[in-house]
């Protein structure tokens, strides 16, 4: 059995996603998977996670210290996305992997609480922002955000 066949989309999340453009798979790793990869989050950022006081930053982009490979790590996820790029041919190796440079956000004391309008939020960035975009920009395939604890 190859990863595009270990999960199928339903025709409801295709369609879905066909109208919305974006689609939730959801299940796609455990939490206890997401705990032994996010296990040292806290001792990297250097704060406590049950002491607020010690949080000196709203959001933290942490660099990457490891990866792992999307086809081993969540099957179902890998196999949803090369259902949604027709086929695991068509994604670039270097495209394949999750890591640990993970963005953090932990809110700020004055917005504990408070539910604002994305628009309102400070910060909003575009994904890509980065580097200049085009149709066949190989960096816009597919955007893929694995959750890895509650939000």
């Amino acid at each position: 059995m190859t990863s595009d066949t270990l999960y199928k989309l339903s025709p409801e999340q295709v369609a879905h996603f066909m109208q919305y453009g974006y689609v939730r798979v959801p299940e796609c790793f455990s939490r206890d998977k997401a705990a032994a990869w996010t296990a040292d989050v806290w001792t990297r950022l250097g704060f406590s996670p049950t002491d607020k006081a010690t949080w000196k930053t709203e959001c933290t982009h942490m660099p990457e210290h490891k990866e792992v490979h999307v086809k081993k790590f969540a099957p179902k996820a890998w196999s949803a996305i090369c259902e949604l790029l027709c086929g695991e041919s068509r994604i670039a190796e270097d495209s394949g992997t999750w890591n640990d440079a993970f963005i953090v956000n932990l809110g700020t004391p004055e917005m504990e609480g408070k539910w604002p309008h994305p628009s309102e939020l400070q910060g909003r960035h575009v994904d890509g922002d980065f580097f200049v975009h085009f149709l066949d920009s190989p960096e816009q395939g597919l955007l893929v955000i694995p959750v890895f604890s509650d939000i």
